[in-house]
């Protein structure tokens, strides 16, 4: 989990390839929301992730309708540093027991914090006001979703060390 992030200098990406990362994020954040639901016992960890699940994917939806306008044509290959800037460990998380639950757990909650801290940055050089605004927007989501994930941790009776307190990304 210790990569660092945002190699990638944002004043100079254009808003067309920060939609693309940012929606390369969602739908790894959807899915991995999926995949946990799935390998919860816990009818109330199920339900919360597949509500948010759903979230994300209308977080992506959002994010390819804004790219769609902005730049109908767009075509990225993202780079390994691109997705780097919204995702943390693999895109596949194994939840299959206890012990690899509480790292997908962890790498969710990182994940999260990172694509806030994405879109908090990007949200400065931002040249269309619609992806400024829908960034500052996902970016105070992701830190709600960070306080519910620790929540939801907490619940199952789990306690989770985070490497990065959500302080620094204000």
């Amino acid at each position: 989990m210790g990569k660092k992030f945002l190699a990638v200098d944002l004043s100079r990406m254009g808003d067309e390839k920060a939609l693309a990362i940012a929606a390369y994020g969602e739908s790894v954040a959807a899915y991995r929301y999926i995949i946990l639901s799935e390998k919860s016992r816990d009818t109330n960890l199920r339900n919360s992730f597949e509500e948010m699940a759903a979230e994300e994917r209308g977080h992506r939806d959002r994010l390819q309708e804004i790219l769609q306008r902005v730049a109908p044509h767009a075509s990225f290959y993202l780079s390994a540093e691109d997705k780097l800037a919204v995702c943390v460990g693999p895109r596949l998380v194994d939840a299959r027991d206890d012990a690899r639950f509480d790292e997908a757990m962890r790498l969710v909650i990182a994940s999260e914090k990172r694509t806030a801290s994405f879109y908090r940055l990007f949200a400065r050089y931002a040249k269309d006001d619609g992806v400024k605004v829908l960034f500052e927007e996902l970016a105070a989501e992701g830190l709600e979703h960070v306080q519910r994930l620790r929540q939801l941790f907490r619940a199952a009776g789990k306690d989770i060390a985070e490497a990065c307190p959500v302080q620094q990304l204000k």
